[in-house]
């Protein structure tokens, strides 16, 4: 891993025209949430009813070093991830003297680095989703990022407009063509985003879109999606804070259901939130509605097609209890459908109950 990391920025300090060596400065975070769940979904099965305790944990190490020009060079890797108990590796991000940056490997698509940040009710609380179901939940639930791309952003206030920023991704993964999986090829993708002040309200609108093209021949649609979103922040005098928002995303793609592919079409979800800080305590309500028409890969979809759904109701409450440490009380409430069909094993409600320690 060491060997890796001198490589990698060595690699990018020749780029970039650094001449001096040394260790890069390395810090750390994580966390450790211990609490309990209960699922009770609408199918009279044994899952029906069920609690359990839930322990994740998680530790990244985060790297980063200023070239000579100026230029800083970060990256990092997790130990583990939501107790995967696996090692991941980021890529590299160039951060310019102007504020700009630049990801190298891993990027990600540009539009969801602008979208409206509605806010969304915290905790583990879950019913789950059939692979059947295609109705992809939150305006970011497509995406056509590969690894092997770049993504910039641009400063703050760009173009010397004051609450201005935006970015472009690209991504080509040079894939061979298949039947029996979808993955994006090549994808393009951009956001902006906009913020204005008026008294103790800030107002930010958020936009972007993602366009690829998959690897699988059989697929008539292309994967197209964009999303819009706005959020309203107000702030008093005694810091108490309510931000509400709403976003909507929609477009077309190409799904794998985990043994067929199907064209999506139609597809359109809706995500609404608000949230009021107090002192040590937040409260947040959040809504998502998606839907959208899904037929085999390559047919033609017909005028009776059914919706594939999914909406969804959540409200948690967090106090924080010490420096670090934030106990969270959440529930939710959700129903799917496959084909107008509701699905009764991915229906129900769920709630939590636990408490982070982060670091």
């Amino acid at each position: 891993m060491k060997k890796e990391l001198l490589l990698a920025t060595t690699v990018a300090g020749i780029t970039l025209g650094a001449h001096t060596a040394g260790a890069v400065t390395a810090s750390y975070s994580g966390h450790a949430r211990v609490g309990l769940t209960d699922k009770d979904t609408d199918a009279n099965s044994a899952d029906t009813g069920t609690m359990s305790s839930h322990q994740q944990a998680s530790f990244t190490v985060s790297l980063e070093e200023t070239t000579d020009n100026g230029t800083k060079i970060s990256g990092g890797f997790d130990l583990t991830d939501e107790s995967d108990g696996s090692t991941d590796s980021t890529g590299l991000t160039l951060t310019f003297d102007d504020g700009s940056t630049l990801q190298l490997i891993e990027a990600g698509d540009a539009a969801y680095n602008y979208e409206a940040a509605v806010p969304g009710a915290s905790g583990e609380q879950s019913i789950g989703a059939a692979t059947s179901n295609s109705a992809k939940a939150g305006i970011d639930g497509v995406g056509g990022a590969g690894t092997i791309g770049l993504d910039w952003s641009s400063a703050a206030d760009a173009l010397d407009t004051e609450g201005l920023s935006f970015g472009v991704s690209y991504h080509n993964n040079d894939l061979s063509d298949a039947t029996a999986s979808v993955n994006m090829d090549t994808s393009m993708s951009a956001g902006i985003s906009y913020a204005t002040t008026s008294g103790d309200t800030t107002i930010t609108v958020g936009a972007g879109f993602v366009e690829a093209s998959d690897s699988n021949s059989c697929t008539n649609v292309d994967h197209s999606v964009w999303n819009i979103g706005a959020v309203a922040v107000n702030e008093n005098d005694a810091g108490d804070k309510l931000t509400a928002g709403v976003g909507i995303g929609s477009g077309e793609f190409a799904y794998d259901q985990g043994g067929s592919i199907d064209d999506v079409a139609d597809w359109e979800a809706v995500e609404a939130g608000i949230s009021y800080v107090s002192g040590d305590l937040t409260f947040t309500a959040s809504f998502g509605d998606a839907t959208a028409k899904d037929t085999a890969a390559g047919t033609v979809a017909s005028a009776t097609e059914k919706e594939d759904s999914k909406e969804s109701l959540a409200m948690s409450i967090d106090y924080v209890v010490a420096d670090g440490v934030t106990t969270t009380l959440g529930y939710l409430s959700a129903e799917t459908a496959h084909e107008g069909t509701k699905q009764d094993s991915y229906s129900g409600s769920s709630w939590f109950v636990g408490t982070d320690l982060s670091f």
